[in-house]
C-alpha cells in the first residue's frame, strides 16, 4: 500500500504546481486531464533524466523515453487552452502574487514556465528506488494516446483522493 501511495504521489507530481499549493487545489476531471496531458512530455523527460543512472541499458525510458515524449509533445498545443486555466489554479488563489505575476506574462512565456517547472520538479522529486517501477508504468502506458494516459492518471488521482485525502494537494471536483 505504501508503494501505491508513492506512485500516486508521483502521478500528482505530473501536474505542475500542485506541490506549491498551500491549500488543496480543486480541479475538474476535465481540467486535470488537460493539464496532465499537456505536462506528460516534460514529466517523461524529467523521469528519464532522474532515472538514467539507475536504470539498466535496456529499460524502456532509456530506449524509448525520448520518442514517447516527442510523440506526446506533438499534441501539446491541443491541450494548452484547457491546461492553462488549470495551471493558473495550481499557482494559488486569483489575485495572489504568483498567480497575478504569471497571469500578466505572454502566453508563450507561461507555457515555457509550465514546461520548465514540470520537468525540473519531476527530475528532482523522484526517489531513485522508484525508477524501476516508474519505468514499467510508463512502458505499460506508452501505447495509449496522451488523452487516455492523462485520463487514467486523473482517474487514479480521484480514486486515491477518495481512499486517502492526505495523498495529494489536488481535489478533483465535479465538472
Amino acid at each position: 500500500m505504501q508503494s501505491l501511495a508513492k506512485t500516486i504521489a508521483f502521478v500528482a507530481a505530473l501536474t505542475p504546481g500542485l506541490a506549491m499549493a498551500a491549500e488543496p487545489v480543486c480541479l475538474t476531471k476535465k481540467e486535470a486531464t488537460a493539464l496532465i496531458a499537456y505536462a506528460l512530455p516534460q514529466a517523461i523527460n524529467g523521469t528519464a533524466k532522474r532515472c538514467s543512472t539507475s536504470l539498466p541499458a535496456d529499460a524502456f525510458l532509456r530506449r524509448q523515453g525520448p520518442q514517447l515524449a516527442a510523440r506526446y509533445a506533438g499534441q501539446k498545443n491541443r491541450y494548452w487552452p484547457q491546461a492553462k486555466p488549470a495551471f493558473m489554479k495550481t499557482l494559488g488563489a486569483e489575485g495572489s502574487g504568483s498567480a497575478q505575476m504569471v497571469a500578466n506574462l505572454p502566453d508563450e512565456t507561461v507555457r515555457q514556465l509550465a514546461d520548465v517547472f514540470v520537468e525540473g520538479f519531476v527530475s528532482q522529486r523522484i526517489a531513485l528506488k522508484s525508477c524501476t517501477k516508474l519505468d514499467l508504468a510508463i512502458d505499460l502506458l506508452s501505447p495509449l494516446p496522451p488523452e487516455n494516459t492523462a485520463g487514467l492518471i486523473a482517474l487514479t488521482l480521484e480514486v486515491a483522493a477518495t481512499a486517502d485525502p492526505k495523498l495529494g494537494k489536488v481535489a478533483l471536483c465535479r465538472d
